[in-house]
């Protein structure tokens, strides 16, 4: 390494401690309240802006020193493969769909006021005396995803299919994978299992009906089948679902389940898949970039950087969530505290701009689709009717 290399990367490393030492002290004063472990919303991203500064520059030195070499030769055959220009550096694609592995990108089909924070300033009383965003919202969201030719899954809330079945009947006819997102969104951990099965199947039939087909995966609200609540994933699988994506194998005070497997893993006596929320693992902790909260609120180079760390360990599709709430940054006021104000509504004009950088980057497709041969394996899938709407994209796994 030349005297300007070791230069920088010894101001990188110096960059890299002070604001590790900011991000400690930072911290202690907001990831309590904010609920974001194990950093706060504010040190980590802070402790993401410098790092991506750090590896930005350090990208720019090795362009130019590509372009000096690649000067000073003559230039290889591309075999037919397109190149990029990038910074005026010729390069093989980084995002080439041909080469990266397509991960599940599902959808929490829900209003603004159905959130667990919301519930702090809007009680499920009030839910029908609250001015609804869902259809503005979510249109707003199947129109980014169709400029992007990209299909999801939309777990929907049963309350939801009750109120608006023609918005869900459309998702549904565009292509997309339906799944259900509990009745009223009251969480696993604080139901009754008779509760929860006869809630479950309430909010199923109800979705069911609308489509006029079975639907295979649900997702609990906010993750809540939480250690103590594996009873869970014996009534899904004796309602009928295939697979569940409700485990968050992350710290938090909420729905942590640090403990859980970060891939794809059989529950139920073998008769149901869990497929987590995605997760990258850093010093030995589990760190969140699975979406929602946390590609709004956080830099996106934190999302990206944690997506290829999973494609290159983990070698599996990745579970990826959000709300079409957190595109609309139009969202009637609710009296919540400061903390609960910035997790329910920061960040959402930025919301749309991530997410098309994401699908622009990264390839996606229905559960359905990029677990289709772990759920045909195990003898999951429904029938063939079920996918009559959809293009199945194999799974690339490495």
């Amino acid at each position: 390494m030349n005297h300007d290399g070791s230069s920088a990367l010894f101001k990188s490393t110096v960059i890299l401690l002070v604001v590790s030492v900011v991000a400690i002290a930072l911290n202690l004063v907001f990831s309590h309240s904010l609920h974001f472990e194990p950093l706060g919303l504010f040190s980590f991203g802070l402790f993401c802006i410098a790092y991506g500064t750090a590896i930005t520059s350090r990208s720019r030195r090795k362009e130019a020193q590509a372009v000096a070499v690649s000067s000073s030769q003559p230039k290889e055959p591309t075999n037919g493969r397109p190149a990029i220009v990038r910074d005026g550096v010729p390069r093989k694609c980084l995002f080439d769909s041909s080469l990266r592995p397509c991960h599940a990108l599902t959808i929490d089909l829900e209003d603004y006021f159905h959130t667990e924070v919301a519930s702090q300033g809007v009680s499920f009383a009030q839910w029908e005396h609250q001015p609804s965003r869902i259809e503005a919202s979510t249109h707003r969201l199947l129109e980014l995803l169709d400029r992007n030719q990209t299909r999801a899954t939309f777990f929907v809330l049963g309350w939801v299919a009750q109120r608006y079945p023609r918005l869900v009947r459309e998702i549904h006819q565009r292509g997309h994978e339906i799944g259900c997102h509990s009745l009223d969104h009251q969480l696993v951990c604080r139901m009754t299992k008779a509760e929860f099965c006869e809630t479950t199947a309430t909010a199923k039939s109800l979705i069911e009906a609308i489509i006029q087909e079975p639907i295979l995966g649900y997702r609990a609200p906010c993750f809540s089948i939480t250690p103590g609540c594996e009873w869970a994933f014996d009534a899904l699988a004796k309602l009928g679902f295939s697979y569940d994506s409700s485990v968050h194998p992350v710290h938090h005070p909420l729905y942590g389940n640090p403990a859980a497997p970060r891939g794809a893993y059989a529950v139920a006596d073998n008769q149901l898949m869990e497929f987590p929320i995605a997760t990258w693992k850093v010093a030995g902790r589990n760190l969140s970039v699975g979406g929602g909260a946390y590609l709004r609120l956080l830099p996106y180079r934190y999302i990206h950087c944690g997506l290829a760390a999973w494609e290159k360990e983990m070698q599996t599709p990745a579970m990826i969530y959000l709300h079409p709430w957190e595109l609309d940054p139009y969202q009637p006021h609710i009296p919540l505290s400061f903390p609960s104000t910035v997790r329910q509504t920061w960040g959402t004009t930025l919301m749309e701009d991530k997410l098309q950088r994401l699908l622009t980057q990264f390839r996606f497709a229905p559960v359905r689709d990029t677990y289709q041969a772990i759920l045909a394996g195990n003898g999951y899938v429904a029938r063939k009717s079920t996918f009559q709407h959809v293009e199945a994209v194999a799974q690339v796994a490495g």
